[in-house]
């Protein structure tokens, strides 16, 4: 039973009369009275008795009428519920972060997403990718801002932005005298290195032992700042992502090095492919996306509609 014949039905009772009835549906008569035929066919019931002075309702008619007005009346009021949804929703997306990529960006990218969608609450989890990628799979999370590293099967990836790692030391460790280096100058050197959690501590780690040697940890932390504290007194080096270093206004006693072999830092969004993407993830699907593609282009503010 199609809700538009329905209405059909409501409107020449209302009217009683096929033609106006048709008029105000933008209806030819013949097609308004073979859709309300077929209805009373389906119904097995006669809806109408047409008259010589105009079409008035039968008892079943008159039955029918009190029980389809409301039906219409609250699909109405949910159709514009839906629209509303769409136009201004309103909820909650538990959003996972890595500490360097929340340090960089998500303070923009949460803004410029409160401004266009004010009702939407963004829950932040802060943690290293690996720990965000199992919150991811056990449903903790509804989307994650890491980098690449281990794959799930379950989980899918979608690269955001594509940069460099760098090394720091300080410059009065003999290293700083290169602009550029490979792992295996690395050997003698103590690591500032990120905690087990993050997938940069692993990726990091991988290279070392492909030059030939297991890092000498000198500490190990989720805060950025203290290994580079502990790096400017000549405590270890520590290798970051590039816009970091450039972004953090670096002290005159540390210095970037570059590393020869391409050491690439790519920032992802993660998800779990068997999860029902709601309207709300969707949108901030598109909206990170569109962020860093508007950032490639020089463009500082992303507004998606």
């Amino acid at each position: 039973m199609d809700i538009k014949v329905l209405k059909y039905f409501v409107q020449v009772a209302k009217d009683q009369s096929y033609t106006r009835a048709a008029e105000h549906l933008f209806l030819s008569q013949p097609a308004l009275s073979k859709l309300i035929k077929k209805l009373e066919r389906e119904l097995k019931v006669p809806l109408f008795r047409v008259q010589k002075n105009g079409v008035y309702l039968t008892d079943y008619g008159e039955q029918f009428y009190r029980r389809v007005v409301p039906i219409i009346s609250e699909f109405d009021s949910l159709s514009a519920f839906v629209e509303t949804m769409h136009s201004a929703p309103v909820g909650r997306l538990k959003l996972g972060v890595t500490p360097m990529i929340a340090s960089l960006y998500v303070v923009d990218i949460v803004t410029n997403f409160n401004r266009q969608w004010p009702d939407i609450e963004l829950q932040l989890i802060e943690d290293g990718s690996r720990a965000l990628r199992k919150m991811l799979l056990d449903g903790s999370l509804d989307l994650a801002l890491g980098i690449t590293g281990a794959s799930f099967p379950d989980l899918q990836d979608t690269v955001l932005f594509k940069d460099e790692m760098v090394v720091i030391a300080s410059v009065d460790n003999p290293l700083s005298r290169y602009d550029s280096v490979t792992f295996e100058q690395l050997e003698n050197q103590k690591f500032n290195l990120y905690t087990y959690t993050s997938a940069l501590s692993h990726q990091i780690t991988e290279r070392c032992v492909k030059a030939g040697f297991l890092p000498k940890v000198n500490i190990s932390s989720s805060k950025v700042n203290f290994m580079l504290q502990m790096t400017e007194c000549d405590r270890g080096i520590c290798i970051l992502p590039r816009p970091y270093a450039v972004q953090s206004h670096l002290s005159p006693k540390v210095k970037i090095i570059y590393l020869k072999e391409t050491f690439p830092w790519e920032g992802t969004l993660m998800q779990n492919g068997n999860t029902y993407k709601t309207y709300i993830v969707k949108l901030f699907e598109r909206f990170v996306v569109r962020y860093f593609e508007d950032k490639r282009l020089g463009i500082n503010k992303c507004e998606i509609t």
